[in-house]
């Protein structure tokens, strides 16, 4: 289990809240500027080849468990999580390898790699940690791409899906299945609209209930892009004159203003009077050029724990998220979420697990 203490602890000193991810970043699946992954070329196969998932689930865990302790209805929504809730065919067949590796085994002999899936079926399992202590997934384009339920059955969690549909029609029927299986949806035709707008956007199952957790919730709104607001009070305003039962923010105005512990509560109640949930947006595997800890010299030589470009995001690399030094600036940030009077928070770029396991293929 990872632990951020020896971290957090050193941030005694009045840390100010200065988080500072690209507001204007894509969500995997929703970017233009996506890629696909690729895959190394592998001359000699890796004595040891880490489990990325399981690096990712103990850092979401360890970040629950820290937000949680400082506020015991603090809420977490993961973004694409779906995927860290089995133990997967990945992992067994990493599994397999790695004991293969360290009894020097002839590593050219892959039959390990063939049993049938079916078998494993009896063996897989939720990660129990993992899954009690996340509050929702959110999924990308579950109704009008209808992508499988499986996983997400399996969770019992609130699921939110953000759909990037074709037409009306096509958001109409989305919005009729979500409103069957009783999950949450934030629909839209045009990207460039999405993200960025709240006033305007049609509430959907709108109510005038005080809403406390994430299952309470009847409609959500993401409003990470500050690009059209010239100053944190228009956006302020915006968020307070709608009834939005949770709505998603980037913390840091135009990278540079972070909201005040006095604006986390006053977007904390709807304009009808009612209560409802105020999430930070938080990339726990990248970080930006614009980031106040990124430092001028890394501009020109990376440090050797950012390894790649950001597949979504503009002047964002992808980390290595189970060093230390990516433990040390997760602290700080997720310590700023916290003490900022945040009700939860959305974290994204989980998806990353997927780059270094494509770097490190097992077949």
């Amino acid at each position: 289990m990872l632990s951020l203490k020896p971290y957090i602890s050193c941030l005694i000193f009045g840390l100010a809240f200065v988080i500072s991810t690209n507001a204007n970043a894509g969500l995997y699946g929703f970017s233009e500027t996506g890629e696909q992954f690729s895959a190394e070329h592998l001359s000699v196969p890796p004595r040891h080849i880490s489990n990325y998932r399981k690096e990712m689930r103990d850092l979401i865990v360890a970040l629950a468990q820290y937000g949680k302790s400082r506020n015991p209805n603090f809420q977490v929504l993961v973004h694409e999580g779906q995927y860290l809730l089995d133990k997967s065919l990945w992992e067994y067949h990493l599994d397999a390898y790695n004991k293969i590796r360290r009894t020097q085994k002839n590593v050219q002999d892959i039959s390990f790699l063939k049993k049938d899936v079916s078998e494993l079926e009896e063996q897989k399992h939720l990660s129990l940690t993992y899954t009690d202590i996340i509050d929702g997934i959110v999924v990308n384009s579950l109704y009008c791409q209808k992508r499988s339920h499986e996983l997400l059955d399996k969770s019992n969690l609130p699921i939110v899906s953000i759909e990037h549909c074709p037409d009306e029609k096509s958001i109409d029927d989305a919005i009729t299945s979500s409103f069957l299986e009783k999950r949450l949806i934030y629909p839209f035709i045009d990207p460039q609209y999405a993200f960025r707008h709240i006033y305007h956007q049609l509430i959907i199952n709108e109510t005038a209930d005080g809403i406390l957790t994430t299952k309470q919730a009847k409609n959500i709104s993401f409003l990470i892009d500050d690009e059209k607001f010239s100053n944190p009070y228009q956006m302020l305003d915006e968020i307070r004159q709608s009834n939005y039962d949770i709505v998603v923010i980037h913390p840091v105005f135009h990278n540079t203003i972070p909201f005040s512990k006095e604006d986390v509560h006053a977007m904390k109640f709807k304009k009808n009077g009612a209560r409802r949930l105020i999430f930070a947006l938080y990339n726990v595997s990248e970080l930006s050029e614009k980031n106040y800890l990124w430092q001028k010299k890394w501009s020109q030589t990376l440090p050797n724990w950012l390894i790649a470009k950001s597949l979504v995001s503009e002047n964002s690399y992808i980390a290595q998220y189970w060093r230390p030094e990516w433990k040390k600036i997760v602290s700080h940030y997720f310590k700023s979420i916290v003490d900022s009077g945040y009700d939860g928070v959305f974290l994204t770029g989980l998806e990353n697990h997927e780059y270094f396991e494509h770097n490190k293929p097992l077949e």
